[in-house]
């Protein structure tokens, strides 16, 4: 629905101007990104029962380049639910009802959920503590990048999501926190560059148990 006025002034040919702050994308004018590659491996579902069985919808295998880490992830839980995963609209809306998932207006195809809430919904044992691992993106030594992603989360302490940088593989370095809701939006964070760095790789850890959720899709670095 977000895209239907977008739509219409591009097929009317007026330009869209970014000082209006449309939430919409125009369907003639679709961004892909890593994460919607993975649309033909998605699977139906496993633990949930709100979701149709037929209704195709997620998987935990990242796009090349990409990975999840679950060293420090707690065991059991509902299985779409079990770490970063990736899915629709369509499927993880219908997870459970009434919890506002349908208000993430920004994440378009395939995105990326942290999602504790229904993890939480079977049996489990220790926390939600899931880290998702960008590919290493090029950067200028000494220069200023910048990191943009669209985002949606919804916060319930002692939840937190928290997104970090390392460059060269160096040690990560945290460039932004979330500890209370943030609406569907862009993100861009201006990003330091050491000097003599080459590449620079984003992590999203999400750490809860039975909270809410995170949102990440259209991940990228480029120069500022």
């Amino acid at each position: 629905m977000p895209d239907v006025a977008a739509s219409a002034l591009v097929h009317l040919g007026i330009p869209l101007d970014p000082a209006w702050g449309l939430d919409g994308r125009p369907v003639q004018q679709p961004g892909r990104d890593d994460f919607d590659a993975l649309r033909g491996t998605l699977a139906t579902r496993v633990d949930e029962t709100g979701v149709p069985a037929a209704t195709v919808g997620f998987t935990h295998t990242p796009p090349p380049g990409w990975s999840v880490d679950n060293s420090a992830m707690g065991g059991g839980g509902v299985a779409e639910w079990r770490g970063w995963s990736f899915t629709t609209d369509e499927f993880w809306t219908q997870a459970q009802r009434d919890q506002n998932r349908e208000c993430d207006i920004r994440a378009r195809n395939v995105f990326a959920v942290a999602d504790g809430d229904e993890w939480a919904d079977k049996a489990f044992t220790g926390t939600f503590d899931s880290t998702l691992v960008s590919p290493a993106y090029p950067v200028t030594g000494g220069g200023t990048a910048v990191l943009t992603y669209t985002t949606y989360y919804r916060h319930e302490a002692p939840q937190k999501g928290e997104v970090l940088v390392s460059y060269d593989g160096g040690s990560p370095l945290s460039v932004r926190t979330y500890t209370s809701d943030v609406s569907s939006r862009t993100e861009t964070i201006a990003l330091q560059v050491p000097a003599g760095a080459t590449s620079a790789r984003v992590r999203f850890r999400y750490t809860g148990g039975n909270n809410w959720y995170w949102v990440i899709d259209g991940v990228g670095i480029g120069r500022s």
